[in-house]
């Protein structure tokens, strides 16, 4: 069984989904682009150059903004016209420029945008891409999550917390710091995790993992996200009017168990 934050988080909020998303594989097919993943995944890539650039004082406001006109030539999916296109590429450029003015551009992290996985009980692989890890002044490791959305008004630490679960079983570094950097504001939050609550980390995967193997029936739950849910069409809940499609500009829930960020 390979899981990954994503999928777990798919399954806990509608199992339906999971079953059309990770069991029958229908995400080619219903997929759409979106203009937030189409963004997210210009602005990951800049960055990942961005504080490769060696020497440090090529790290400028400029040379951002440059990449990221670069990146966004490779694709431009998602968007309903050029000025809705336009209105995500400022968006994007706003948060490089934070980026910039703000967080310590010398930086030299020690592991970007890495695809990584680990079997983390016997039939139990868990992967995913994580954007960055810094090694800190006492050795440990500090992870970093990019959030190109609105900064969320309560923190769940899961996506961080599985990741450190995969890092702790595969480098002889301990994470000690796991932490959501918000671009728009540039606003870090964090928060410190231990070997102890790795060990609960790695209890609930192995507890929602029986949970996906006993699962027969993968009934569908309605929610307010359904109106953003590429299988409404054949979701077996489908309402008979068109669902009202909530504001998720601050989304970022793209497949992290594939190799790309699309």
């Amino acid at each position: 069984m390979h899981l990954s934050p994503s999928s777990i988080a798919v399954f806990k909020q509608c199992r339906q989904r999971y079953k059309f998303l990770h069991i029958d594989r229908l995400g080619d097919k219903y997929g759409k682009p979106r203009p937030y993943f189409t963004m997210a995944n210009h602005v990951h890539a800049t960055l990942k150059e961005f504080l490769s650039l060696q020497p440090v004082g090529l790290r400028t406001t400029a040379t951002a903004e440059e990449l990221l006109r670069k990146n966004w030539r490779r694709y431009r999916l998602g968007f309903r016209d050029k000025d809705d296109e336009l209105r995500w590429a400022e968006k994007a450029l706003a948060q490089l420029r934070s980026f910039v003015n703000n967080q310590d551009v010398g930086a030299q992290p020690i592991m970007m945008e890495a695809m990584v996985e680990s079997e983390i009980s016997v039939g139990v692989i868990l992967r995913g891409r994580i954007d960055r890890v810094d090694k800190e002044p006492d050795g440990t490791l500090h992870i970093i999550d990019y959030k190109t959305g609105n900064t969320a008004s309560g923190i769940d630490w899961e996506q961080l917390e599985l990741h450190a679960l995969i890092l702790s079983k595969r480098l002889p570094l301990p994470v000690s710091r796991i932490s959501y950097l918000y671009l728009g504001n540039s606003t870090m939050k964090s928060t410190a995790i231990s070997a102890d609550d790795l060990r609960q980390v790695h209890w609930r995967v192995l507890t929602t993992a029986n949970k996906i193997r006993q699962e027969k029936e993968f009934h569908p739950s309605p929610s307010p996200w359904c109106g953003n849910c590429d299988f409404i069409s054949i979701c077996p809940s489908k309402p008979e009017s068109d669902p009202v499609v909530t504001a998720f500009d601050q989304l970022e829930f793209w497949d992290d168990s594939k190799d790309d960020k699309g």
